[in-house]
């Protein structure tokens, strides 16, 4: 099996640049964890939308769901020799997540969290 590598800065703005993608990953036990699905549109003037939604287990047997929605800009850069993804949220919220290549093309953050096109970016 052939290890993950850091794509270079074109690779990655040629995955995420006007694209919308179906983020997923749990926070917590199995059983009663938070479940994050974010639905992230990339537009190519480097702002996006982001459309988050939770779904939680209680002990009681119920769900508590949850919906909210974040705006910002997005570029791809570098940090300490890793290319990746840079949010800046409206709020003022900044985040740098490095990303690595699968063999298969695939781009992956980190154990846990699925990376899906879901088809083109909606942008105005």
């Amino acid at each position: 099996m052939r290890a993950q590598t850091n794509p270079t800065v074109e690779e990655l703005q040629n995955f995420f640049n006007g694209q919308q993608l179906l983020i997923t990953y749990r926070d917590g036990e199995v059983l009663y964890g938070t479940y994050y699905f974010l639905e992230v549109h990339y537009c190519p003037n480097g702002y996006y939308g982001l459309y988050g939604r939770t779904v939680k287990r209680t002990v009681l047997d119920n769900e508590q769901r949850s919906n909210w929605q974040e705006y910002g800009t997005w570029k791809i850069t570098s940090r300490d020799d890793l290319n990746g993804i840079e949010y800046v949220a409206t709020t003022g919220a900044q985040q740098f997540y490095p990303l690595y290549k699968l063999p298969n093309g695939d781009m992956f953050l980190q154990e846990g969290i699925t990376i899906v096109k879901q088809g083109l970016a909606i942008c105005q």
